[in-house]
Formats: structure tokens, C-alpha cells, sequence
């Protein structure tokens, strides 16, 4: 349970933007592996955008499914848990967690490469309280409000590294499709009940 909590927290956390105006939508397909430690089962991340709205799917063979809504323009999300107690939205509001995101700094570099037909340009990300630099790679074409906690970067993340309590994550974009999705799949079910975390929390728990 723990570890279930820490990962609905870290999916809340690590989605939190900046109000930017948006306006790329399709889909995105990232490709996940661990680097640190290593694991040989690798994992997926769909992503379907519509202007302000999005809808990011994560595929694991450990995890299964979890979905998470986010409307850009309020700054809300919800990530919807099914569980022996029931279906569940859990809602944020981004304005009172931005703070916690990890800190980090980058700059640009020499260097370009294609990922998934698009050309990237190359930057060096540090994170706070690590040694080790990352190299990122994203296109400028798409905006960085699409890029979770990394909205301050110059444009979509093609390539790039995630850390947390669990590891050494790396994405990577396998695909991109502009597309216009329906509308009813950025809106929580009915079968699902909103609440926060705490609220969540509370109910999962309770014998």
C-alpha cells in the first residue's frame, strides 16, 4: 500500500504546469525503460493531447494500467485507481504541489539527432542534489506544456530521464500521430467518485 501511494503521488507531482497556451493535438508514444536498476521488462506511455486537454496512459507488466486526466487551463488532474473499494478519481490542484517538483537547471548544446521523424536539438539537464547530468533531447516545434514537471524547458521532450525514490527512469518518443480525439476521453467517468488523496487515502484504508 505504501508503494501504491507513493506512485499516485509521484503521477500528481511529477504532471503539475504552467499556464502556457497549447497547441499540438494527437497522440504521443513514449517507450520507458529503468536504467538504474536495471530492468529488462520495459513499460509504455501514451499521451493524447486536445489543445488544453490530456489523457496519459501508463503500461506497465508489474503496475497494469493507470490513467491520468489533466486539464492544462485549470491546472486540475485526476488519476483514476480502480480497487477492491471501489473506482476513484483522485484529484490535485496543481497551484499547491508545484513546489514540490524537483528542482532543475539546463542548458542548450550542440548536437541534434531524429527520434520518431522528428529532429531534436540536445540540452544538459541537472537535477538538484544529484552529481550525475543528463542529456535531454526535445523539438521546438511542440510546447513544453506538454513535458509534466519539465515545463520550463524549450519545447517537447523527445528523449529524457525521470528520477525518483523507485530509480533511473528513460523516455523516449517511439511515436507521434496529429489527430483530433474525441472529446468524452478527457472527462472522468461516472463510474468513478472524486476525491483527493487524502479523501483516497482514508477510504482504501479503512478495514
Amino acid at each position: 500500500m505504501k508503494y501504491f501511494i507513493f506512485l499516485i503521488a509521484t503521477v500528481i507531482v511529477s504532471t503539475s504546469v504552467a499556464q502556457k497556451k497549447t497547441v499540438f493535438s494527437g497522440e504521443l508514444v513514449y517507450y520507458i525503460e529503468r536504467i538504474n536498476p536495471k530492468d529488462s521488462i520495459p513499460s509504455k506511455m501514451l499521451v493524447y493531447a486536445k489543445d488544453s486537454l490530456l489523457k496519459i496512459i501508463n503500461f506497465s507488466s508489474t503496475l497494469g494500467k493507470q490513467e491520468m486526466i489533466k486539464h492544462l487551463r485549470l491546472n486540475r488532474s485526476y488519476v483514476l485507481v480502480s480497487t477492491t473499494k471501489g473506482d476513484f478519481a483522485i484529484k490535485s490542484d496543481h497551484n499547491k504541489t508545484i513546489d514540490t517538483i524537483q528542482s532543475y537547471t539546463f542548458t542548450k548544446k550542440f548536437g541534434k539527432k531524429k527520434i520518431a521523424g522528428l529532429k531534436a536539438k540536445r540540452i544538459i539537464v541537472s537535477f538538484k542534489g544529484l552529481e550525475k547530468k543528463f542529456t535531454f533531447y526535445y523539438t521546438p516545434k511542440i510546447n513544453s506544456i506538454y513535458n509534466g514537471s519539465f515545463q520550463n524547458l524549450p519545447g517537447l521532450l523527445l528523449e529524457y530521464y525521470l528520477v525518483n525514490e523507485n530509480g533511473l527512469f528513460k523516455y523516449t518518443l517511439e511515436d507521434i500521430k496529429i489527430s483530433d480525439p474525441p472529446l468524452e476521453i478527457f472527462s472522468v467517468p461516472s463510474k468513478y467518485k472524486k476525491v483527493s488523496l487524502e479523501e483516497f487515502i482514508m477510504q482504501v484504508s479503512a478495514q
